[in-house]
């Protein structure tokens, strides 16, 4: 039977991360990726627009993403370094242990 907590308040959960996602993760944190204090902090408009529009295609939508200005080339670069190297070690890792172990981004 599940474990349902009553109390109201939120329950944490781990989660494995290879390094490497983990620090793509925190690089997109450091950049601006959430904003607010904390306990009250919220994804940015930017970046909530994003996540809205992967939800449509995961929800079968389809979608039009138009980059408005280029931004820092050496950050973009650097971002997508980060999330292939999220993956291949993710991949690396779930292939070694022969099932899903950590989800990679």
């Amino acid at each position: 039977m599940a474990n349902y907590d009553f109390s109201g308040n939120p329950r944490l959960v781990g989660v494995q991360l290879t390094e490497s996602t983990h620090q793509y993760l925190t690089r997109c944190l450091e950049l601006g990726a959430l904003e607010g204090p904390l306990g009250d902090m919220k994804v940015t408009q930017e970046v909530a627009a994003i996540l809205q529009a992967l939800h449509v295609v995961l929800a079968g939508g389809k979608v039009n993403v138009q980059v408005e200005s280029q931004g820092n080339p050496d950050v973009f670069n650097e971002l997508n370094s980060r999330m292939e190297a999220a993956g291949r070690d993710a991949n690396v890792v779930n292939e070694l242990a022969g099932y899903f172990v950590v989800p990679s981004v």
